[in-house]
């Protein structure tokens, strides 16, 4: 799948990138160190003394970035993580 950059008002690279660390958390991988850093200082995904997980906030950015790329929820995960 090609996604669009730049002016041609798809996603920037700063958003695939978060969408990225998003999907890979919501199918149960953890995301690299530089993007796991950015998920949770926006308070994405917080992290609890069991482990991480995501946020109301990070669901609706989940959602909107991949309603953005023209995703669907079932094109990534088993289950829905956003409801």
């Amino acid at each position: 799948m090609k996604t669009v950059l730049g002016s041609e008002g798809k996603l920037s690279r700063k958003q695939i990138t978060r969408l990225g660390g998003l999907i890979a958390f919501t199918c149960g991988r953890t995301p690299y160190p530089v993007i796991l850093e950015d998920l949770t200082s926006n308070d994405f995904i917080r992290d609890t003394p069991i482990g991480f997980e995501i946020t109301d906030c990070g669901k609706k950015e989940l959602n909107r970035l991949t309603a953005m790329a023209g995703l669907r929820p079932e094109h990534y995960a088993d289950t829905t993580a956003c409801g």
